[in-house]
């Protein structure tokens, strides 16, 4: 039919005729062939080597910088609140190294967690804490969005490149889309919750003197941000610790719950989609796929309106969708030629 799409035209070799040249495959006797009014496969390549600055997604050469200007934007956004709070803040409870104390007040009211073991004691630190909470949340999570993201795929990477695929690529590893199932990442940031817990416990129990029942709870309510403030880091030795700590182990909490909320939208996804491909179709399937309302149902109809019912695609966009094509198609042929193409530049 003239709106199915076009499929590669296949040229098989008979094997009782071809001559194979040394090192060459004869499983492997089928091959593309590609009309003779496309584009050259050089011309191609070229065009997509051309950068194009609308392009919102991510390049590779493009993440280390983002990187760097989370980690540098971090570390003068906390500079500079630590620097007025040593200039002009005031605190009370209890207090060890006031430089100490100013960056442990600011990484546990960033990390949300307010132990209340040092508390603002005068109106300019109280008004500027409030601008802090307000104001950072915010930054903070803009400048980390980048540097957790490049971290979360370059740890999904190395594990990609050190996985045995024929043991775990059913398991761990998606195959079509060239990633890890969210199941498997699921259980990765379970288990760094697992090691950032047991590593406060470890660093509760030794650096605070506390019991290992108490080191334990100090650990949970602080990674998952409770913090009740009956237990906190009061030695210098500990909030050292824990402002290297605590912002790990809170971004790991973080990352783990969204994965878990990742891993349950695509379980319910899954449970759509095996619905939508397995009911039948009725005649308000047919009214409701017929695009051009000629009565019938082609191959393209048929996958367009599975993807709606899917959710995977809405009325909007596949507007949008036509309107773009609509623009290119000059000719108003109802097809996209290489003249087009060429015409609109």
């Amino acid at each position: 039919m003239d709106d199915e799409p076009f499929l590669p035209k296949t040229l098989t070799i008979p094997e009782e005729d071809s001559q194979f040249p040394s090192g060459f495959n004869k499983n492997t006797r089928k091959l593309l062939h590609r009309s003779y009014s496309a584009p050259s496969v050089f011309t191609q390549a070229r065009e997509s080597s051309i950068p194009d600055s609308l392009d919102p997604r991510p390049t590779s050469k493009s993440t280390p910088m983002i990187v760097w200007q989370a980690f540098i934007g971090v570390i003068l956004y906390v500079v500079i609140v630590v620097v007025i709070f040593l200039v002009s803040g005031r605190f009370k409870g209890t207090t060890t190294f006031k430089p100490v104390d100013a960056l442990y007040f600011t990484v546990v009211t960033l990390c949300t967690i307010g132990f209340g073991d040092i508390v603002p004691d005068s109106a300019f630190t109280k008004l500027f804490t409030c601008v802090l909470i307000l104001v950072g949340f915010g930054f903070i999570d803009i400048l980390l969005n980048g540097l957790v993201t490049y971290i979360c795929d370059r740890q999904e990477a190395v594990l990609l490149s050190v996985v045995d695929e024929n043991r775990f690529k059913t398991y761990m590893i998606d195959r079509v889309k060239g990633r890890m199932r969210i199941r498997t990442k699921v259980c990765f940031a379970l288990a760094a919750v697992i090691g950032c817990i047991a590593i406060g416990t470890i660093a509760a129990h030794f650096l605070e003197n506390l019991n290992w029942v108490d080191s334990f709870y100090l650990s949970v309510t602080s990674v998952t941000t409770v913090g009740y403030g009956d237990f906190a880091f009061t030695t210098l030795t500990g909030r050292c610790f824990a402002i290297i700590w605590l912002l790990i182990s809170t971004l790991a909490v973080a990352r783990g719950f969204l994965y878990l909320a990742e891993f349950r939208i695509d379980k319910r996804n899954r449970v759509v989609a095996k619905w939508v491909l397995q009911k039948k179709i009725t005649l308000e399937d047919l009214v409701a796929a017929d695009l051009d309302n000629d009565g019938s149902i082609s191959k393209s109809e048929f996958v367009i309106y599975k993807l709606k019912e899917m959710g995977k695609i809405t009325e909007k966009e596949i507007l949008q969708i036509c309107n773009q094509f609509d623009s290119l198609d000059n000719s108003n042929c109802g097809k996209i030629t290489l003249a087009d193409l060429m015409e609109g530049g």
